[in-house]
């Protein structure tokens, strides 16, 4: 009777320990799968971002692409170009924010469009000096006017080209009427400084 108790106990023991030793492995196992699930639903996750960001990428490049400007796009453009004057030069030498802006616009003539996409103060800074250092010789309602004209073309143009939506052709109009506005007052200022020349020169005579 007593090695039955033992017996009983001694197998009691062990499928208790047995079921212990099954109820930890199953527990690790429990684990390893719950860490493999994890990590590939981790790795999915990453995956799928890293492919959404690729196509973003694929999509900004596709965008910037199409509205990629370049220096035959503006040749294309049709418009009268003016140059100064060699009086014109002279009168206007020490304006020094103009001859800052003219070469601008041989830069963008070129395809250069990255001033335009600097910070805007930069271009209102630039502005606001050209209106305020004009020449005294040319300082009048007529070239006031034409530089009103060409501040407004350019923040138009500014506008545009910092907008990701913007197509190229929109782009290219903006461009087109920055040159002609450039060029008008260009055609002004050699206007001005021609009849005050002919006043100048009726006067001494």
């Amino acid at each position: 009777m007593h090695e039955n108790n033992t017996k009983t106990f001694y197998n009691a023991a062990l499928t208790i320990y047995l079921c212990d030793l099954s109820f930890a492995f199953m527990s690790k196992l429990h684990l390893v799968i719950f860490r493999f699930f994890l990590v590939a639903i981790l790795l999915s996750n990453i995956h799928c971002r890293n492919t959404e960001d690729e196509t973003l990428a694929t999509k900004q490049e596709t965008q910037t692409e199409l509205t990629r400007i370049t220096p035959q796009d503006i040749t294309d453009i049709k418009y009268t170009e003016y140059v100064l004057s060699d009086l014109a030069q002279k009168e206007v030498d020490t304006w020094t924010k103009f001859k800052e802006l003219s070469v601008e616009v041989e830069n963008l003539k070129n395809g250069n469009l990255s001033f335009f996409k600097d910070d805007k103060t930069i271009l209102q800074a630039l502005i606001a000096d050209i209106k305020n250092e004009i020449p005294e010789s040319i300082n009048s309602s007529s070239i006031i006017v034409r530089l009103s004209v060409l501040e407004t073309a350019m923040y138009k143009f500014d506008e545009t080209i910092n907008l990701q939506s913007s197509s190229k052709e929109a782009i290219i109009k903006d461009i087109e009427n920055l040159l002609l506005a450039y060029n008008n007052c260009v055609y002004q200022i050699n206007k001005v400084i021609e009849r005050k020349s002919q006043k100048d020169y009726r006067n001494l005579n």
